[in-house]
């Protein structure tokens, strides 16, 4: 069921979604967000820019006229000095000032103060003012700092590099100087994240972990210091600027925002930063995202012309500019040039260098009109995200392909232009595009799927057909572990699922119980309510707990059965036969009473497993015998021999299928209390020997005659001899395990000498049974296997007299040469001995006769 369930469109649907969602941050799957958001910019109605912000751009004009880049700092001096005079409402200056300025003629002039320093007398008053002079002027950033001074409300820009590393970045130390200039209303600083959460929790504001702020000098008489994008690092699309910037355990504040709150003439002290509600700037909220980034509109001029009033520097330095030109005015200053600074790309399409793009955000900032979000803009995006997973999941599986491509284009329609209408008509941002992407590639995932599947269902079921066939095939021969491997292969139909639970009942009757509940469990993974699979699971493996073979017929032994008390397991079989009850046990295996479920022929089935007996090239050899032998015995027909149908070997288990008899072998009329009548004895081993007759006339010999292999019923007066074709394995002396087969007391001395035999052989077995059934005792008795061995061989036995004295001399006569130890000196045939039998009997019956009258 789980695994159907992984291949399923619903799977596939929620795949989609999960993965989306999850990895909806990055730059990969941002890009569709991003590219829909430059899309909205450039179709966004065009706004005028705010008068209020000039630009003053060293261009090429200027460098041709003022000389190459950089400049010395009097020069910007002077250019501030005059953008000063105007009095604007604040300049910035977007150039980096991270580094000294120094003159070689400076290095000289202070090397002559040094030395009139340590000479007074020649050191005049005119002297030393001039000196003094020609320092001051060729100390640039010190008349760099003086013009800043005099020019009141002064923004310099903080260059910056985003972390790569955020350990290093919130370990990261301000200088001293530049700590006045942080943002001092911050609230809202979440607590340091465990170490586990720390991968997916995102800081409230960008990370830096390194600054490039101007020289300390310089920043004496400045009134502000943001940071800004200035083309250090890694150049990417400028579509927001983060009005907050994180560096070590200080926040602050972003060039434009400084530009902005400056020109109201206000500082860091009326902005208040909530990191997790957003920007107030001069009790107004700024619309950022949920990382305080601002996204600003892009404006255009007319004509191709810039949206700004640009100023070249040159004009400002040559004093060609008006003054109500750049009064009130917010002035960023900043270089223009593609040789001398890093152009940034835009979302409107237009590269442009760090100081337009600032003039767009400070435009957008005072004017109030930067793209907004929606405060729920994350639930409308998880609610996208689920919209898509229900239609993925239970609609669109249940469409035709058409009908499907149709509604998932509306969708798609619906989220471009829920994202287009809301970011042209009210200039909100409704990031919608992840979500539609995992429409669009789950739509053509599970779409591709359907193809795939309609275009090879037909040769899979082809396929399928073809392995259900031969899986049947195989199950019929009862190649079970073969129909196994061919039905897992098939498409699981009624039809598949039914031959499947047919093999897991066959399993179940060859007792490999673990392989009934694998394929039970099989069944179970497709269909978990098919039939009675679930109480059959749990069935078989109880059983296969509490069978002593471990669940398995080839693990029987001789005191294991396969029969077992646990209901709702399927009755044994073995070969074709089926199993019913057990009806006896002996040395080499198990009787089973069973039927043959072709012909209903009730059969008595004799198992055996040689492999637990015997290995290697013995238990080949045994094995050829044993079939050899019993397929000579089933030739035999004879009333006093049972007949043999089958002989066969199912999962190494031997058996012999035999006809099925009533009565009770004779070992149970052995004891002294319960012996049969001596007529009934003469009259059992009389009919013993005409099928031994029979058996030598066909050259095949027992080996194994004893009163347990004799079957008698005293009803009809039937007798039967049993495992003709068995008894061959008892002339293997001893098994792997060192267990003698067969029933060395009844063994002849040229059987125990591993002779060869024949049937006279087995008429000295039958003497010592014909001595036990009229005793109750055996002829040769020894305490150990050595002993017996030897007294069979060698010694005679004791008179049968000694014990029924009632019985007449012709029983010792027939005794005595049936136990005879050479073989030319016993019968030679076991239609001799039923003659003597008879004759005998004779006497005892004139005997019994003569006592009555």
């Amino acid at each position: 069921m789980r695994s159907a369930f992984f291949k399923s469109d619903k799977f596939i649907g929620l795949l989609v979604v999960l993965v989306s969602y999850l990895f909806s941050g990055s730059d990969f799957l941002r890009q569709f967000d991003n590219a829909a958001y430059d899309l909205g910019v450039k179709f966004s109605s065009p706004r005028l820019a705010s008068p209020k912000v000039v630009v003053v751009a060293i261009d090429n004009t200027s460098l041709d006229e003022l000389g190459a880049w950089p400049w010395p700092r009097d020069i910007l001096a002077d250019i501030v000095r005059r953008i000063s005079k105007a009095h604007p409402a604040v300049i910035g200056l977007a150039l980096p000032f991270d580094k000294k300025q120094s003159s070689p003629g400076l290095e000289y002039i202070q090397q002559l103060k040094i030395l009139f320093d340590d000479d007074r007398q020649s050191y005049t008053r005119s002297a030393r003012s001039l000196l003094k002079r020609a320092e001051n002027n060729l100390n640039t950033d010190h008349l760099l700092a003086t013009a800043f001074r005099n020019a009141g409300r002064v923004v310099l820009a903080l260059p910056y590099q985003l972390s790569t590393d955020k350990n290093i970045a919130r370990s990261a130390v301000l200088s001293k100087y530049l700590k006045r200039y942080e943002l001092k209303k911050v609230t809202g600083i979440p607590k340091p994240a465990a170490w586990w959460n720390a991968l997916w929790v995102d800081d409230p504001v960008p990370l830096a972990d390194v600054i490039y702020p101007p020289i300390k000098e310089l920043t004496r008489f400045v009134g502000a210091i943001g940071h800004v994008e200035l083309g250090v690092g890694d150049i990417s699309t400028f579509r927001s600027e983060p009005l907050v910037l994180q560096y070590g355990q200080h926040y602050l504040p972003s060039f434009s925002l400084m530009l902005a709150i400056r020109n109201n003439n206000k500082s860091t002290r009326d902005i208040r930063v909530d990191l997790k509600k957003g920007v107030v700037m001069g009790g107004e909220r700024v619309a950022t995202d949920d990382q305080l980034r601002v996204y600003p509109r892009f404006y255009q001029g007319k004509d191709g012309r810039s949206a700004f009033n640009i100023i070249s520097a040159s004009e400002v330095y040559n004093n060609r500019v008006m003054s109500k030109t750049l009064r009130n005015k917010i002035v960023i200053v900043g270089i223009t040039t593609r040789q001398n600074t890093k152009i940034i790309p835009t979302a409107l399409g237009t590269p442009m260098a760090p100081a337009l793009v600032s003039a767009h955000t400070v435009s957008s900032l005072i004017n109030g009109e930067q793209y907004h979000f929606l405060e729920n803009t994350k639930l409308i995006q998880l609610l996208s995200y689920i919209l898509v997973a229900l239609y993925l999941i239970f609609l669109l599986p249940r469409l035709r392909i058409t009908t499907g491509l149709v509604v998932s284009i509306l969708l798609l329609i619906g989220f471009i232009n829920a994202h287009f209408i809301t970011m042209i008509a009210s200039a909100t941002w409704l990031p919608l595009m992840i979500p539609a992407f995992a429409l669009v590639v789950g739509h053509f995932v599970i779409g591709f799927k359907h193809i795939f599947e309609q275009s090879f269902s037909g040769v899979k079921q082809e396929l399928s057909d073809a392995h259900l066939l031969l899986g049947k095939s195989f199950h019929e021969q009862g190649q079970l572990d073969q129909a196994y491997e061919k039905y897992r292969k098939c498409v699981m139909t009624p039809d598949a699922l039914h031959s499947l639970y047919n093999l897991g009942l066959d399993y179940e009757r060859k007792r490999q119980l673990n392989k009934a509940a694998s394929v039970f469990k099989f069944i179970e993974g497709h269909d978990e309510n098919y039939s009675d699979i679930q109480e059959r699971i749990g069935r078989n493996k109880e059983a296969s707990d509490a069978l002593a073979f471990g669940g398995s017929a080839k693990k029987a032994n001789m005191n294991g059965t396969l029969i077992l008390s646990s209901p709702g397991i399927q009755k044994p079989t073995i070969g074709r036969y089926s199993i019913d009850e057990e009806i006896g046990r002996g040395a080499m295996g198990m009787v089973y009473l069973g039927h043959d479920p072709k012909i209903g022929r009730t059969v008595a089935i004799k198992t055996m497993m040689l492999s637990q007996e015997f290995e290697g090239d013995k238990l080949d050899d045994v094995k050829k015998r044993f079939f050899r032998e019993a397929e000579t015995a089933g030739r035999l027909d004879h009333p006093n021999i049972v007949t043999i149908y089958d002989v066969g070997e199912d999962q190494d288990l031997s058996y012999i299928a035999m006809d099925y008899i009533k009565g009770r072998p004779l070992n149970e009329y052995c004891q002294p209390d319960n012996l049969l009548t001596a007529e009934e004895v003469f009259d059992v081993v009389a009919k013993v020997t005409e099928g031994l007759d029979y058996a030598m006339g066909k050259n095949v010999v027992h080996r194994d005659i004893k009163p347990a292999n004799i079957i008698y019923d005293r009803e009809t007066g039937s007798v039967k001899i049993t495992d003709f074709g068995v008894a061959c394995l008892t002339d293997v002396s001893k098994t792997k395990t060192g267990t003698i087969l067969g029933s060395p007391s009844y063994m002849s001395p040229e059987q125990l000498a591993g002779k060869k035999v024949d049937g006279r052989s087995d008429l000295f077995s039958l003497g010592i049974t014909f001595y036990q059934l009229l005793t109750g005792e055996l002829p040769f008795i020894g305490e150990s296997m050595a002993s017996l061995m030897y007294k069979i061989a060698n010694e005679k036995h004791p008179d049968i007299r000694m014990f029924r004295p009632d019985l007449p001399a012709c029983t010792s006569t027939i005794m005595n040469k049936a136990l005879h130890k050479d073989l030319d000196k016993r019968f030679q045939s076991g239609e001799r001995m039923a003659s003597a039998l008879q004759r005998c009997q004779e006497r005892i019956g004139k005997k019994r006769g003569s006592k009555k009258a």
